[in-house]
């Protein structure tokens, strides 16, 4: 039992961690667009705005969490959306790397929204398919930016990045079971 608990202590660490790192690049494309305010004032506004929130939120989750239900969710989405507006301001640069930043957005708000419109029972039970569903979406994202690189540019790291989304889709898909709980 008490390595379990250091597991889930060990986790929620790792995710506060990953959760800061998003909003310490946030903040910091911040400053990068911050040069460029009179152009784009509402992007560097929510780019500060949002990676101030991730980082606060990740900080002080568990106390936000009591008086405020369904946070974990709602920071979901909130991250999610603030990947998609960083993919779009690299796009704008026309970078390699903002449709791996929509997907990643996209997923986060799909999970938050799963985590707020269902109950703790149908969360336990629809976790399996949930956990298909990812890892088939992965798999298909794998294929897509896989594609979409050897048509446009062919970088070497777009294709690294298809074999972890590979990798992390045959992993969801082949131990759903064991990693649902």
């Amino acid at each position: 039992m008490p390595r379990l608990v250091r597991s889930e202590k060990r986790s929620a660490f790792m995710e506060m961690i990953s959760h800061m790192l998003v909003g310490l690049v946030l903040v910091i494309k911040g400053i990068d667009k911050a040069e460029h305010y009179r152009q784009h004032p509402l992007t560097v506004v929510f780019l500060f705005v949002a990676g101030a929130f991730i980082i606060l939120g990740a900080l002080f989750h568990h106390p936000i969490e009591k008086k405020v239900r369904n946070f974990s969710a709602l920071f979901r989405v909130a991250e999610g959306l603030a990947l998609i507006v960083v993919g779009v301001v690299l796009l704008e640069k026309s970078a390699r790397m903002p449709y791996f930043l929509f997907f990643a957005g996209a997923l986060n708000i799909g999970l938050g929204v799963f985590e707020f419109f269902t109950s703790a029972e149908d969360k336990k039970r629809l976790r399996p398919v949930l956990l298909a569903v990812m890892g088939v979406v992965f798999l298909g994202a794998a294929l897509v930016f896989s594609a979409f690189n050897y048509f446009n540019s062919g970088n070497a790291w777009a294709y690294g990045i298809s074999g972890v989304f590979a990798a992390m889709g045959l992993f969801l898909l082949l131990f759903r079971r064991k990693t649902a709980g």
